[in-house]
């Protein structure tokens, strides 16, 4: 375990490598090649008044710090921040809630559009576990039905997963039943996956993804991806262990344009703001067992599962979840 003493000293041995780097991104005459981060750092620092009477920003619950400090800084627009703080999943990669810090009259948005009234009340009952008393409302001219337990011949416009290695698992399901499927995933991570597991595979390092950037031999991803910590990589690890790297790269390429797809197997990450009729939602989110037996989730699973059973506006498929969500509920009552 890194000690703060340790931590301390790396941050003192790195920051000069860190500063020099920062020094050659923001050299117009350096090699180093400018990241959209870079110029958006750039921009920030040069303190930017933007020539605008209002500034309406969507989004506001997984904005960052760097576009939170220009609109504080505005000094003649006024500034209207749109955002749900439960819908907030980006916080894995440096997002912030903006609506945590910003001191403003509130005007809360409580009733959907979207749905009807049975999924507004299961939205409602993970949202209360998020500490939210004020229930979501739906529209009782809408239907929407569950379905609860599983049936094959079922079809759906979008199936949402969790993790990109249930997406590629559901659509080799597809692929493989004859069905046309869209992906909308982080289609360049699961190359740069594959990438780096031909690299292993041939006694090299790999630095990309960061997923197998700490292993030395393929066989070390292999032993990892067996423990309880390497779960989530055990599917896509067996998948190429059974079939190659190529297959992989062969049904990510197999994929259809949403435009002529049967359905579109997405991650919820990737679905966030759409919505269709009939959807399907996975049930690889990951529940807890406490020491004393309760299921729990964290609240960034909450939050994420909350964004996946908002996506339906008719019909809602969580067979795959059912019992999990039941125990969750269930626990949360009695405890």
């Amino acid at each position: 375990m890194l000690t703060e003493q340790s931590a301390d000293e790396l941050r003192a041995m790195l920051l000069p490598f860190v500063v020099r780097h920062w020094n050659e991104s923001i050299d117009p005459q350096g090699k180093t090649a400018i990241t959209p981060d870079t110029y958006l750092k750039t921009w920030e620092r040069s303190r930017p008044q933007i020539g605008a009477d209002f500034i309406l920003f969507d989004e506001a619950q997984d904005s960052d710090g760097l576009m939170l400090s220009v609109l504080r800084r505005q000094e003649h627009p006024q500034v209207i921040y749109v955002g749900d703080p439960y819908q907030q999943i980006y916080e894995w990669r440096g997002a912030v809630n903006a609506m945590e810090y910003i001191r403003a009259r509130e005007c809360a948005l409580t009733e959907s559009f979207r749905f009807g009234p049975h999924f507004a009340a299961l939205a409602s009952r993970i949202l209360n576990l998020l500490g939210e008393r004020v229930p979501l409302r739906g529209q009782a001219n809408v239907s929407s039905t569950f379905f609860e337990e599983h049936e094959p011949t079922r079809s759906f416009d979008a199936i949402l997963c969790r993790k990109n290695v249930t997406v590629i698992g559901t659509l080799a399901n597809g692929l493989q039943n004859g069905h046309k499927v869209a992906v909308r995933a982080n289609v360049e991570e699961i190359l740069a996956f594959a990438d780096g597991a031909d690299r292993l595979m041939r006694g090299q390092r790999t630095f990309s993804p960061a997923s197998l950037a700490l292993f030395e031999t393929w066989r070390d991803v292999q032993q990892y991806a067996a423990t309880h910590a390497g779960r989530d990589l055990l599917p896509v690890v067996q998948l190429i262990d059974r079939e190659g790297t190529a297959y992989l790269r062969d049904l990510l390429s197999r994929a259809s344009p949403e435009a002529e797809a049967d359905y579109v197997v997405s991650t919820i990450h990737r679905a966030k703001g759409l919505e269709w009729d009939r959807v399907k939602v996975c049930g690889d989110f990951r529940f807890k067992t406490e020491d004393d037996g309760r299921t729990t989730m964290a609240d960034e699973e909450k939050r994420l599962l909350y964004v996946g059973l908002t996506r339906a506006r008719n019909e809602m498929d969580v067979s795959e979840l059912r019992n999990d969500l039941l125990k969750v509920f269930t626990d949360a009552a009695e405890s």
